[in-house]
């Protein structure tokens, strides 16, 4: 699993703010340096979100979206799906393609997707084919089985996804809390009567240090919290790996002291570019 991004919507530095946070960021770069969040699994086999920053990963990550074949949308937020972009992929825009891609997200998200394609004036599905999927409906996309989970985001309407998913190859298997506040004890639930066993918890951590950082995102306590709870679920296991990520300069936190916070209760801090095999 690699982490394209890393950051909420605003990004670290974000663009209009002169916070310390930021400010630290601007005068270190490196790690401090985050983009929108998004993710690739097994070399580009399955790509999560397509935000605004897509473009810029493509350079920074030396990643060729023309090869992938299957995107996972969490929700309709533009730091997780900015779908102008992804209208260029149609005929006239985009030269000598071989490869559909297939696009997977909730019936809420499909409505801005398609205004994307209405603006253009047309669709292409030779290029682009949109999936509709809903919650506690599993689906085999790949070599994958994913597990859609309602979200605590949004409109809380399950318009927002999280997802359980399982390589059918390998057994391995991610939970990816990507926008939400903790999940619901009945969802959690739900996944341990599917028998999975999570090798990788990739954390929604926007609060960073905050006791509660509010009903739709997660803070590390609470990241903390519902790894205490997946424990007594039987969801996780001995040498599970947990990460966190999607931050906001908000959380007040940089690189550096939320590694030191979040190290202290086994949870890595993840960094735009990190690469996890597990």
């Amino acid at each position: 699993m690699k982490y394209l991004g890393t950051a909420a919507a605003e990004r670290v530095p974000a663009i209009f703010c002169k916070c310390e946070v930021c400010e630290f960021a601007r005068e270190h770069k490196g790690k401090e340096w985050r983009t929108q969040l998004q993710t690739v699994l097994d070399e580009g086999e399955l790509l999560i979100d397509f935000p605004g920053d897509s473009f810029l990963h493509q350079w920074q990550h030396d990643i060729d979206f023309n090869d992938i074949e299957h995107l996972l949308l969490t929700h309709w937020h533009g730091d997780h799906l900015y779908a102008e972009d992804l209208a260029l992929r149609i005929s006239g825009y985009g030269q000598d393609l071989e490869k559909v891609l297939h696009v997977y997200g909730s019936p809420f998200t499909k409505t801005f997707y398609d205004r994307a394609f209405e603006l253009e004036g047309r669709f292409d599905e030779s290029r682009l084919v949109y999936h509709t999927i809903r919650a506690y409906n599993p689906i085999e996309i790949s070599r994958y089985k994913v597990y859609p989970i309602p979200a605590q985001h949004g409109n809380f309407q399950e318009d927002c996804l999280i997802y359980a998913i399982v390589d059918r190859e390998t057994g391995k298997s991610l939970f990816y809390t990507h926008d939400t506040g903790r999940p619901l004890e009945k969802d959690l639930e739900y996944l341990a009567t599917q028998g999975i066993v999570f090798d990788f918890v990739s954390l929604d951590c926007t609060g960073q240090g905050f006791e509660q950082s509010g009903p739709v995102h997660m803070s590390l306590k609470e990241n903390v919290h519902l790894i205490e709870k997946m424990r007594q679920l039987g969801l996780v296991h001995d040498e599970t790996i947990y990460v966190a990520s999607h931050f906001s300069h908000n959380g007040g936190l940089n690189h550096e002291a939320m590694q030191a916070l979040s190290e202290a209760d086994g949870i890595l801090t993840s960094y735009d570019g990190m690469e996890i095999e597990f």
